[in-house]
C-alpha cells in the first residue's frame, strides 16, 4: 500500500511499536474530527481522547493535516481492496453491480465516520494531499465503469453514456451520507436493493 506513495513511507517504515501508537492516534482522530469537525479539533483534542500528551501525537505527525491525509487514505485503499474482493467473489455483470451498490452502503454503515470524513473534511487537505486522495477516488469510478460497461448494450456502450450512467450512480451512493440512517429501520441490504431495482429499471410505475 503505502511504499507506492512517497508521502506514507514514514509511517510504513516504523517499527510495529510505532505502527500501533499511530493507529491509535488516528483512531482518536477519527472520533475527533468526526465530532467536533475537522477545522475546530485540534492535536490537543485527539491527545486528550487518548489520554496521552500533544508531544506524543507530533513525534509521529508534523501536523494536523497529516494525520486526516493518513486517516482518508488507508480507508479509501483498505476500501478498494475489500470492494474488489466482493466483486471477484462474483461472475456476472448484475451480480457484480449489485455486489457494488451493496458494499458502498454496507460500507457506510460499518465505516460512518471514516465515510463522513472523507466526504465532508477531503476539501481542506493541502492541495499535495488532496491530489492523492482523487485519484484513490477515481479508482473506484474506474471500477464501475467497467461494471456499467458490461451491463450495457454494444449500441450503448458508448464512453459519454457510461461515464454518465457510472457518475450518476456513484452520486446516488455518495449522497446516502444526507438522509440514509444505517441503523434505522431499512437495513443497508434492503436499501441495497431498492437502489439495484432504480437503477436498472425494475421499479414499476403506474
Amino acid at each position: 500500500m503505502g511504499n507506492q506513495v512517497p508521502e506514507l513511507a514514514k509511517y510504513d517504515d516504523c517499527t510495529v511499536k510505532g505502527k500501533k501508537k499511530i493507529a491509535e492516534i488516528c483512531e482518536a482522530a477519527i472520533k475527533v474530527f468526526y465530532e467536533k469537525g475537522y477545522l475546530s479539533a485540534t492535536l490537543k483534542d485527539v491527545a486528550a481522547v487518548m489520554g496521552g500528551s500533544k508531544g506524543a501525537i507530533y513525534h509521529y505527525f508534523s501536523a494536523k493535516e497529516d494525520v486526516l491525509f493518513l486517516i482518508l487514505f488507508r480507508y479509501l485503499d483498505a476500501s478498494l481492496k475489500e470492494l474488489q474482493e466482493k466483486l471477484n467473489s462474483v461472475t456476472s455483470s448484475h451480480d457484480k453491480l449489485r455486489a457494488f451498490i451493496n458494499f458502498f452502503i454496507v460500507n457506510y454503515k460499518e465505516k460512518q465516520m471514516e465515510s463522513r470524513l472523507a466526504l465532508n473534511e477531503r476539501g481542506n487537505l493541502p492541495k499535495r494531499y488532496l491530489d492523492i486522495i482523487k485519484n484513490k477516488e477515481k479508482v473506484f469510478i474506474t471500477i464501475l465503469k467497467t461494471v456499467v460497461g458490461n451491463l450495457l448494450t454494444k449500441e450503448d456502450r458508448t464512453p459519454q453514456n457510461v461515464t454518465l450512467i457510472a457518475y450518476s450512480l456513484m452520486g446516488m451512493l455518495s449522497w446516502l451520507y444526507r438522509w440514509f440512517d444505517p441503523n434505522g429501520a431499512v437495513k443497508p441490504e434492503e436499501l441495497a436493493r431498492i437502489m439495484y431495482k432504480i437503477f436498472v429499471g425494475q421499479i414499476k410505475i403506474i
